[in-house]
């Protein structure tokens, strides 16, 4: 059962792959990290702008290092959010999320808008062993995708997972600000923002999962040893998304089906219509 408690804001698919090698030893191959970063958050919450403007000013820092998706809640008059969705209620309760903004990096850390910072720069220190590259072709309302995922370490002992979605950037919405004339924010750029921030432009807001749900669609142990290779191919359904603001993401999970030891082995994210090398 999941329940709200107010701290804070009181498809077609065919899958492929290869064990790698062609005959000679592979060896350790290292990837650049994405930091992946889900923000828990809703337009009618008047702290979440805390936690997205830390997000928006890491994203500045670490570029491409840095991948967060907005998870919306607002399913009722007095929570309104245009962006809502139930696709991650599961996530939530997994994680013990019951607050508003949350942020849980890398599926291994909750945090609060105060330590979302230091965590993010930690996460993006790391190399990993696993390396997504995403090639999408775009026609119409229809999004050839695909996912291949290449192994630099061993992974067949572990349940390794893809998770795969749909985000849009600058979608636009009042945005409820408790930091507006607040003498405890008056440092904050967003203290002299008003209340509500009109039109305020939310970025890499979730829009739908691809894969079977949120928690990802099993990677076979056939395919996820040392030079290990899988391929996925999926026909994403876009309608709806702007033209040129939305992008999929995707994750690379090590699934310990504990919330303490369960970890993002990378992510990846590509605009719709283009490709994003490993």
């Amino acid at each position: 059962v999941f329940a709200i408690l107010f701290q804070s804001c009181k498809k077609s698919n065919s899958n492929t792959g290869g064990s790698g090698g062609g005959g000679t030893t592979p060896t350790a191959t290292t990837y650049t990290r994405k930091a992946y970063v889900e923000d828990f958050t809703g337009t009618w919450c008047g702290w979440c702008p805390l936690m997205s403007y830390t997000l928006e000013q890491k994203k500045t820092q670490h570029g491409a290092k840095l991948i967060f998706v907005g998870m919306h809640y607002g399913p009722t008059t007095g929570q309104f959010d245009p962006f809502h969705s139930t696709s991650f209620l599961n996530l939530m309760n997994r994680y013990g999320i019951n607050a508003f903004p949350t942020g849980l990096v890398n599926r291994q850390t909750v945090v609060s808008s105060s330590t979302l910072a230091s965590n993010i720069d930690f996460a993006v220190a790391a190399d990993s062993y696993v390396g997504i590259k995403m090639e999408t072709t775009l026609s119409g309302t229809d999004c050839s995708l695909k996912t291949t995922v290449r192994f630099g370490s061993d992974f067949k002992t572990k349940t390794v997972k893809l998770v795969l979605m749909l985000v849009e950037d600058e979608l636009k919405y009042n945005q409820v600000n408790y930091l507006a004339n607040n003498s405890s924010y008056q440092s904050h750029p967003y203290y002299s923002a008003g209340n509500p921030m009109v039109n305020y432009t939310h970025y890499g807001v979730f829009r739908r999962v691809i894969t079977s749900n949120l928690e990802g669609d099993i990677i076979p142990s056939a395919n996820t040893g040392l030079g290990g290779e899988y391929v996925n191919t999926t026909l994403v359904n876009v309608t709806g998304i702007a033209a040129g603001k939305g992008k999929i993401v995707a994750l690379v999970i090590n699934d310990t089906g504990s919330a303490t030891s369960t970890q993002v082995l990378n992510a990846q994210e590509v605009v719709v219509g283009q490709t994003q090398n490993f």
